[in-house]
């Protein structure tokens, strides 16, 4: 395992009103702070440097991006990983509202902060469909050696099996190993959600044997 060094978290601080893919309304507190702070703890455990920042999803876009755009240049630098906890879609971090318009500046903004080789984790609905927003932000990324990590559909936020890493759209789960794999991802217990995007396919694989 490559453990993380420098590590910058953002999640939404307020719960959005219950909905079919949020029947609780608690998105926020119930799911996704849960998660960064999971994502956080473990991080730290490797050693890292780490700065979580939960943002403002009520305000004005702007000001969204603006705040999450100052603390990851304040966060330790060089950035080697990067890792989101909230709603998506294919086109858009959408708890940070973080799609077409505003994407080129977030991506001068990785590249700004981020070493040659950082890891960037969308822990969010649909981000890592054909196409989405994980792809162009690798495709953005393109003159470094970034991988991107994103979910290919709907499911809960970090423990959803569908993972694709890009540049690639490649299936990260190796092969002959779904089974295990999904059993992993379905156990409260376990930390693989956290630990494989600094794991080597053959240590997955061996994880999972």
């Amino acid at each position: 395992m490559y453990p993380p060094k420098n590590v910058y978290i953002f999640a939404p601080t307020s719960n959005q009103a219950p909905d079919i893919h949020n029947p609780a309304g608690n998105d926020a507190t119930g799911v996704f702070q849960p998660g960064a702070r999971q994502f956080e703890a473990f991080c730290k455990k490797q050693g890292a440097n780490t700065k979580l920042v939960l943002f403002n999803n009520t305000a004005p876009e702007d000001k969204i991006l603006d705040f999450i755009l100052t603390n990851m240049a304040t966060a330790p630098p060089p950035l080697d990983t990067v890792a989101y906890f909230g709603h998506g879609d294919k086109n858009m971090l959408a708890s940070a509202m973080i799609g077409p318009g505003y994407l080129p500046k977030f991506i001068a903004s990785l590249r700004a902060t981020c070493d040659f080789t950082p890891t960037i984790i969308l822990y969010a609905c649909s981000c890592g469909a054909q196409g989405g927003i994980a792809s162009k932000i690798a495709d953005g990324l393109s003159d470094l050696l970034a991988e991107v990590y994103g979910h290919l559909s709907l499911g809960h936020a970090y423990m959803n099996p569908q993972v694709r890493a890009f540049p690639g759209f490649r299936t990260v789960c190796p092969s002959g190993k779904v089974d295990a794999w999904l059993k992993a991802f379905a156990d409260p217990k376990s930390d693989l959600w956290m630990r494989f995007p600094f794991m080597t396919e053959e240590e997955i694989a061996q994880e999972l044997s």
